[in-house]
This record gives structure tokens, C-alpha cells and sequence, in this order.
């Protein structure tokens, strides 16, 4: 006897969908005759044949429910018994079965995707099928009257979905077994998600298959109903990976067929590169808008540019934001960190390059006493092609530059931009 029960998938989210559901079904199936022992107390403390009331109620099948919770066929479409039948069981092996299975694989699938996207799944597996298994038998054979119960449909639909997202990850599973004339055997082994869930759905994939081609109108044997529930998963499952609803870090089964899953993990491809620093580049221009909209700290706002310049090949600042620096700066009397900024924006090719130079000139001959590095920054300058204004402006610096020198004020002129 095989007994999985323990995986090694990447669990980031606690299973708590997957585990409320497996107490609902113990609690549906036990519930009971512990409630009719409560009602109706057997004074001896015995049930039928002299065993406790609970292993009465195992030996003689369990707790089927009323016939309009299981899943009818030939009772019309009725979509809530698609839900119900799903927490009904026919024998204790049966739940007991199912609920290890969906322990499993709901602990792989619930565990990568949290409960707020797996319980919408998995409840709006058990009513799909179930709408869909009514209306076949009703399109294909008419005729039949019948019901289902069990969760092994919507346990088949996550499987499906484990194999999807996560074909390389193992399953723990005990092997318990006996040998001719010795005492049994205990066998722990690794079995891979493709191999311990590719078995199951495709024998009962070609299970169902032949059962439907050798019969006349459908009928929902159970083959049918776990293949069913297996290719509703089956589409989620990729629909949830192409959409990129769902992060399997390169493990899942269209990964692993291109090769993608053979990368470290901490080596992204080109693509995500690209994409992640897109997003980094964005996040900082995003807070220099917010540091010059606050106006108190244009320094912070160059250096966070600057810091950015270093790091990240693709970053530019615009030009509004870049010349709002320059003038808080200005307009603050940081003559250093504009200096500075303007030094920056004249070594790339901007557009308000003239009025930056002029800018940069006037702040070198007023505060900074810098006269040689004011006609330095002026020589670039062609002057025939600035206005009236900027002429008046250019020809103001440039005396007041040269009577500083006159006057005795040297120093060492910029390098030439």
C-alpha cells in the first residue's frame, strides 16, 4: 500500500481553504450518529452487533445524504448539487482517500496562490462539473437515472493543476508492504508530481474513454467523473499561468519543456531583468516628482538622479524635472549643489544648454567670486544666436567676470564643456 504525506513545493501561503474543507467532510461524515447518539443515548453504550455507535455507523457505509444533495443525472440541471455531492461519501475509505489526496495536492496548489484565489476555484470546479456532467447525460442519454457523490472530481481538477504548475516537485510517499515468511516492509520514496498525478489522470483518462466509446449514450461511471473534474483543472491551471496569475518560478510545465526551470533562481533572464528595472527606474523618478512637489529638498532630489545615473543604464530625467532642480536650488542659495546639477546638465545634450551656461555663469560671478570659470562656462556660447535679452544677460557676466579679474580675482577656469 502507497501512502503519500508530505511534499517538497514551495508552500508561501497556509492551506487554509484546503483544510477547512477536509474538516467540513470528516465532520458530514461523522456528524451524524454522534448527533443521533446525543438524541437517542443507547443505555448500554453500544450500537448494532455490540460496537460503539460511530463504528456501527463505518461498518454499515457512512452518511450518504439526502438524494437532492448527491449529484442526480436525469433529474434536470440542478446546480447546487454539484457543490453539496462534493462533501458526501459513500464509505469511510472513500473519504478518507479523497481527503488525503486533497490534502496533497491542495497544499501544493492552495500553498502557491493563497485562499482568496483558491477557494473561488475549487468551489467553482465542484459546480461546473457538476452543471456540465447534468448536461451531458441529459443532451446524451436521456434516459439514464442516476447519482454521483464524492470529492474526487474537484481532488482530480487540483491535481490537474499541481501538474500544471509544478511537474518536478516530489511527492513523499510511504510504501508499506509485506514479503513471503518475513514481518512487513517500510519503504520511503520521492515520487515525482508527474509520475504520481500523470498515472492517476491518464488511467482514468483511457479508463473513460473506452468506457464512452463502448456504450450507448453517456454515462458518468467514475472514470468519467474524475476525468471530468481533470481537464476543467487542466484548463485552469494553464489559463492561470499564461495569464501570469500565478508565480511556479519557472517550474511549471511550459518552463520546464523550454528549459527555463535549468536558470538559478537567482538569475532572471533578460526579459525580467528588463522588466524589473523598469519598474526600479519608474519608482525613483516617481519620488524625485515627489520631492520637488514638495519644494524643501532639491538637493535630495539631484542626488536621488545622480544615485540613479550610477545604477541603472536606461535612466534619464526629463528635462521639466531636471531644470525644477536647478531652480530650487537657485532659488534656496545652494550655490554648490547647483553648481553642481548644472555642471550635470550641460554634459548631456538638453535643449536649455545657452540658458543653463548663462545660469551657471551668473552664480560664478556673483556669490562664488569665480570669475575665470564664468568666462569659461561663456565660450560655448555663440552669441549672434541668442536673443536681445540673453545678449544683455551675456554681456552683463562677462564684464562683471573681467573686473573681477582686474580687480585681482583669479582662479582656475572649469573644464571646457
Amino acid at each position: 500500500m502507497f501512502i503519500p504525506h508530505g511534499t517538497d513545493a514551495p508552500i508561501y501561503h497556509v492551506p487554509a481553504v484546503t483544510i477547512t474543507v477536509i474538516i467540513l467532510n470528516i465532520g458530514i461524515f461523522f456528524a451524524p450518529p454522534l448527533v443521533e447518539h446525543l438524541k437517542h443515548p443507547d443505555p448500554s453504550g453500544l450500537g448494532s452487533r455490540n460496537r460503539l455507535p460511530i463504528l456501527s455507523w463505518i461498518a454499515e457505509g457512512g452518511y450518504n445524504g439526502p438524494e437532492e444533495y448527491q449529484l442526480q443525472f436525469g433529474e434536470g440541471i440542478k446546480p447546487w448539487q454539484g457543490i453539496t455531492a462534493s462533501f458526501l461519501h459513500a464509505n469511510v475509505m472513500h473519504l478518507l482517500g479523497n481527503m488525503l489526496f486533497l490534502l496533497l495536492f491542495g497544499l501544493v496548489v492552495e500553498g502557491k496562490i493563497g485562499w482568496w484565489k483558491f477557494l473561488p476555484i475549487y468551489f467553482g470546479i465542484a459546480l461546473v462539473r457538476g452543471i456540465l456532467l447534468q448536461a451531458l447525460v441529459m443532451l446524451f442519454n436521456p434516459g439514464l437515472h442516476a447519482a454521483a457523490l464524492g470529492a474526487s472530481g474537484v481532488v482530480f481538477a487540483i491535481m490537474a493543476i499541481a501538474l500544471i504548475w509544478a511537474p518536478l516537485n516530489t511527492i513523499e510517499v510511504t510504501h508499506v508492504g509485506w514479503r513471503y515468511r518475513t514481518n512487513h516492509e517500510v519503504e520511503h520514496m520521492d515520487v515525482p508530481i508527474y509520475a504520481m498525478a500523470g498515472i492517476f489522470l491518464l488511467l482514468d483518462f483511457l479508463y473513460a474513454y473506452f468506457l464512452v466509446q463502448g456504450r450507448h449514450g453517456f454515462v458518468p461511471y467514475t472514470p468519467v467523473l474524475h476525468t471530468s473534474g481533470a481537464i476543467l483543472g487542466a484548463a485552469i491551471g494553464i489559463a492561470m499561468v499564461k495569464l501570469k496569475l500565478v508565480d511556479c518560478e519557472n517550474f511549471d510545465v511550459f518552463s520546464v519543456w523550454a528549459g527555463r526551470h535549468e536558470k538559478p533562481r537567482d538569475e532572471p533572464d533578460a526579459q525580467s531583468a528588463a522588466h524589473t528595472e523598469m519598474k526600479l527606474v519608474q519608482q525613483g523618478l516617481d519620488q524625485i516628482r515627489q520631492i520637488l512637489a514638495e519644494g524643501e529638498n532639491p538637493q535630495l532630489a539631484y542626488h536621488a538622479h545622480v544615485s540613479m545615473a550610477d545604477k541603472y543604464a536606461s535612466w534619464h530625467l526629463p528635462e521639466r524635472e531636471f531644470l525644477t532642480i536647478i531652480k530650487q536650488l537657485c532659488d534656496q542659495a545652494r550655490d554648490h549643489d547647483a553648481v553642481q546639477a548644472m555642471e550635470q546638465y550641460l554634459k548631456d545634450d538638453r535643449p536649455k544648454q545657452t540658458q543653463v551656461r548663462l545660469k551657471l555663469a551668473s552664480l560664478l560671478t556673483g556669490s562664488m567670486q569665480l570669475p575665470g570659470q564664468a568666462l569659461s562656462t561663456l565660450l560655448p556660447i555663440q552669441f549672434d544666436d541668442l536673443s536681445p535679452r540673453e545678449q544683455a544677460i551675456y554681456q552683463k557676466i562677462a564684464a562683471q567676470a573681467n573686473a573681477l579679474q582686474a580687480s585681482g580675482v583669479s582662479d582656475s577656469p572649469l573644464d571646457d564643456w
